[in-house]
């Protein structure tokens, strides 16, 4: 049988040295937390639907061909969409896909 080896008790100075340790890590962690926040760039938030037509890619205030092909290549990944074309999203998914571009078709082709 092995024999358990005794831990000593801890030493004010390990107690002390440790404190310190973790008040230095606690206070580096915020400084540089407060750094990296310093660095960011704040973003305005879209106005809630302001003026906002569901569907319309392009922002021109309407529905049309250009907005089906802008989905399309949306869904194809050969564009990136932006936040509006995303607040956009016919099926409210913010997800463009090519079942958005068939529904614009179809809204389309019943005017």
């Amino acid at each position: 049988m092995r024999k358990k080896k005794h831990t000593p008790p801890p030493t004010l100075a390990s107690i002390v040295s440790m404190t310190i340790l973790a008040v230095l890590c606690v206070t580096g962690s915020f400084a540089v937390g407060i750094e990296t926040a310093g660095e960011m760039k704040a973003v305005a938030p879209l106005q809630a639907n302001a003026g906002l037509v569901a569907g319309d890619m392009n922002g021109n205030g309407r529905i049309d061909e250009e907005d089906v092909t802008i989905i399309l290549e949306i869904a194809k990944g050969q564009r990136a969409p932006t936040p509006e074309q995303l607040q956009a999203d016919p099926s409210g998914d913010r997800f463009l896909t090519v079942e958005d571009a068939m529904h614009l078709l179809r809204a389309l082709n019943s005017r």
